[in-house]
């Protein structure tokens, strides 16, 4: 088999399959810039005190930016010739910054080229905070 360097192919994956985890860790800073880029004024997202008067402890990491990261996690696994097919997400926990966030997933099937994965993120205390679900078609090997 032709290895592409960083590229997962079809073979190589059975179900049960656990992906290595992903650790990501929003800066303040990040979720200012994130903000200003996404055009998204909420100030939940940047401003301290203006949360607190809204019932978070702290600032909230962006749902929009925890969902680039889980397509982040799928895509750095699958590797540059790998396509992602579909990708869903749903955010039912607050994220804060300065905390690791782990996104984590396992092949759940495997047929035709394709592969469905279960992935989530969880929060430093080890709760999923982001349960998901994905299929990506990777390249076959080339003997």
């Amino acid at each position: 088999m032709t290895a592409t360097v960083g590229q997962l192919h079809f073979e190589d994956v059975q179900a049960g399959m656990e992906l290595p985890a992903m650790v990501k860790n929003a800066s303040r800073a990040q979720l200012f810039l994130y903000s200003a880029a996404s055009s998204n004024p909420h100030r939940i997202h940047y401003d301290r005190e203006y949360a607190a008067v809204e019932g978070h402890p702290d600032v909230l990491v962006h749902g929009p930016l925890q969902g680039a990261w889980l397509a982040q996690f799928v895509s750095d696994w699958m590797g540059p010739r790998g396509r992602l097919l579909h990708l869903t997400w749903q955010n039912r926990a607050r994220a804060f910054p300065e905390s690791d966030l782990t996104f984590r997933g396992r092949v759940t099937a495997v047929a035709d080229g394709v592969v469905e994965l279960e992935v989530w993120e969880e929060n430093a205390d080890g709760q999923v905070i982001m349960p998901g679900t994905a299929r990506v078609r990777l390249p076959r090997g080339e003997p």
